[in-house]
């Protein structure tokens, strides 16, 4: 089960194919190579331990020496570097009969496929990059994205205007977005810049968004630029708890934090969509949250047996630290899916917290790592776990499951005949993007749990 958008992934696939070649190459550092929607591109691998991802757009003027430069002294520090022609992709764009584009389903696509075929020890968010006007393509790239997508952007010497055939779409309004950007926007100037980058800059600023506009000396060469903007942002996510550190956790507590802890794990796809705005919801009624994104935590292989015991460890300190009483575990897709097992495991007086168990887009088998075959929409992989058996242990008056109308591959159905909750809601996997009264439904399930368990 994914949260990718599969029209994106459909369209990159050849192309894919050609980049994992030359990621596979062992001493290749550069190629030139197919890159679907961007036309050819060049890919700059690092020879060190990945710590970055960054897709670095062009001036309009077309790929150049300069930008060749600039991504091997990126790939250099351990960056892996997609440089792509902003003119060919702009006039890739005017040909594909869309009402609007979604750049950022082009970027993240390549970067799920290639980190995943590199093995890096870490999913790295991407980060945006761009000289002139590929540093206002950034910058809008960016602004669409649903949150913790990508990292940030970085723009050297931004153009005030962006080519019209670009066309992006605006951010999708059944997904709540961060203040401002959804990530740090980083500008290099070697000349004042225009004053409608200027403009742009204050407004996120206001809106609480994180911009930083640095000088550099006239003639200072744009690797140089792009390194000292990157370097900050590069490396593993820091550790926001003492006792959870190596856990990629969101933690949202309750303005009035009371009884009530709600564990949301997300779906493949990260921490961005569907799971994130239900954990919103929550939150602003008045319960707090702790969100697992699962496409950091399940990047490397778990078994069943660890995730609960990461889930114990979650459970333990937040009821602590927050004063939480009752606990629901609230799984989207690939979250969904790996939550019976995790929760069969936990110790009992862990296990004896938990009020709810809501399960979204329930499949039949479970992974514990993060696939490209998910990402695709394919069925799971040979060594995913049945999950029949697994549900059946649940207690069958803790467990919700909901499931779109038009959805095939979902489990939720046959659970009917233990006693267990089955919600039946409008559209496909995303439950046709109503997700305020899903949220609405496992709230009062688990408030009439609290009142009286059954």
């Amino acid at each position: 089960m994914t949260g990718a958008r599969p029209r994106y992934a459909a369209r990159l696939m050849p192309a894919l194919a050609a980049l994992l070649c030359v990621l596979l190459a062992g001493p290749v550092r550069a190629a030139t190579v197919s890159g679907g929607q961007y036309g050819e591109v060049e890919v700059f691998r690092p020879s060190t331990a990945l710590r970055g991802f960054v897709v670095l757009f062009s001036d309009m003027t077309g790929w150049s020496a300069a930008d060749a430069a600039a991504g091997r002294r990126l790939a250099a520090h351990g960056m892996l570097v997609v440089g792509v022609d902003s003119e060919r992709y702009a006039a890739k764009l005017a040909t594909v009969k869309e009402d609007c584009h979604f750049p950022v389903g082009d970027a993240e696509n390549v970067s799920h496929q290639l980190q995943r075929e590199m093995g890096s020890h870490a999913y790295f968010s991407p980060i945006i990059a761009g000289i002139g006007e590929g540093g206002a393509l950034a910058e809008r790239v960016l602004a669409i994205a649903p949150s913790n997508t990508l990292g940030g952007a970085i723009s050297i010497n931004p153009a005030p205007t962006l080519d019209a055939r670009f066309n992006p779409c605006p951010p999708d309004p059944t997904i709540l977005h961060d203040p401002g950007l959804p990530g740090f926007w980083s500008i290099g100037a070697t000349t004042r810049p225009a004053a409608p980058v200027r403009a742009r800059a204050e407004q996120v600023r206001h809106e609480g968004g994180r911009v930083t506009i640095r000088d550099f000396a006239p003639g200072t060469d744009e690797g140089a630029m792009l390194l000292a903007l990157a370097e900050p942002h590069l490396g593993a996510r820091a550790p926001d708890e003492q006792d959870v550190s190596d856990l990629p956790l969101v933690l949202m507590p309750a303005k009035s934090p009371g009884a009530m802890l709600a564990i949301v794990i997300s779906g493949d796809g990260g921490w961005r969509d569907l799971d994130k705005t239900i954990a919103q919801h929550l939150q602003d009624w008045g319960v707090s949250v702790v969100g697992i994104d699962s496409l950091r935590y399940f990047w490397n292989k778990k078994t069943p047996r660890r995730t609960a015991d990461d889930l114990a460890r979650v459970i333990r300190t937040y009821t602590a630290r927050w004063h939480a009483s009752s606990v629901a575990l609230v799984g989207y897709s690939f979250g969904a899916d790996v939550l019976p097992f995790a929760y069969n495991r936990l110790d009992p007086a862990v296990r004896d917290k938990v009020a709810l168990m809501a399960l979204l887009g329930f499949a039949p088998a479970a992974d514990f790592e993060i696939r490209v075959t998910g990402w695709l929409g394919l069925p799971p992989s040979a060594e995913a776990l049945p999950v029949a058996g697994e549900i059946a242990k649940v207690p069958p008056a803790l467990v919700q499951c909901f499931y779109g109308a038009e959805e095939s591959d979902t489990i939720c159905p046959s659970l009917a005949k233990y006693g267990m909750r089955v919600i039946r809601t409008a559209g496909g996997h995303h439950f046709g993007a109503g997700y305020e009264p899903l949220a609405r439904q496992i709230l009062d399930r688990w408030k009439a749990r609290m009142a009286r368990p059954d």
